[in-house]
């Protein structure tokens, strides 16, 4: 019955009404698939590796409230001819600008494409939607994405954070510190220790993505770092 249900839910997202386009099902064929996320109430679908990517780096951008994929369908006129245009993703910021994104390979950008990027430029900002077109080269090392990767599971892991135990690690964690360190205070206070990957998430302490992750990786208390 759950199995079902989860299979109805995968659905749900995969035919959503408001897609102007229907995705075909992954398998081995193709590269769309799901994204877990904390910014909408169902997972982002992607189309390519790209989109996934973006979609990850979204989820650690605490100025952004919310994210949808393929969130609506606009026209727009391109030599007298009326067209439609799907963006992969809207972002909600938490002050209460809306951007809308289109994520491209930089190969794929010619001179028509730009043009067709700037009449759908146009016709966005009349919306008063701001619009961007983002490629590989806007996205940080595959180290990173694989470590961000790994961050977001372990912190979503845990399903329900507590509140309570939220403040009590914030309130004890020093304002430097190693990972090692993190997760011996994790263990002294009998804490989930992906609560850390939570505060890293959430940017309660800031580490350097970019690196090999290990004992010794240093962790910045980025709430009491001036305490």
């Amino acid at each position: 019955m759950n199995e079902h249900s989860n299979h109805s839910n995968i659905d749900s997202v995969y035919n959503k009404e408001s897609m102007r386009r229907r995705l075909d099902r992954f398998s081995r064929f193709n590269i769309s698939g799901l994204c877990p996320t904390l910014k909408d109430n169902q997972p982002h679908f992607f189309e390519s590796f790209n989109e996934s990517h973006f979609a990850l780096m979204f989820e650690f951008d605490q100025t952004i409230k919310s994210v949808r994929t393929q969130p609506f369908s606009i026209s727009y006129t391109d030599d007298n001819k009326k067209r439609l245009y799907t963006p992969d993703f809207s972002l909600s910021y938490c002050d209460e600008s809306i951007c809308v994104v289109e994520v491209k390979h930089s190969k794929a950008i010619d001179e028509k494409t730009k043009r067709t990027h700037f009449l759908i430029e146009k016709a966005l900002a009349k919306l008063g939607f701001k619009f961007s077109v983002l490629t590989e080269e806007d996205l940080p090392s595959r180290r990173a994405l694989s470590n961000m990767k790994m961050i977001l599971r372990n912190a979503l892991s845990m399903k329900v954070v507590n509140d309570e135990h939220v403040n009590i690690l914030l309130n004890v964690l020093p304002s430097e510190l190693t990972l090692q360190k993190a997760h011996a205070i994790c263990d002294a206070l009998n804490l989930n220790r992906n609560l850390i990957c939570h505060f890293i998430l959430k940017d309660y302490v800031k580490m350097d993505v970019s690196c090999n992750i290990c004992n010794e990786t240093v962790l910045t208390n980025n709430i009491h770092g001036d305490a």
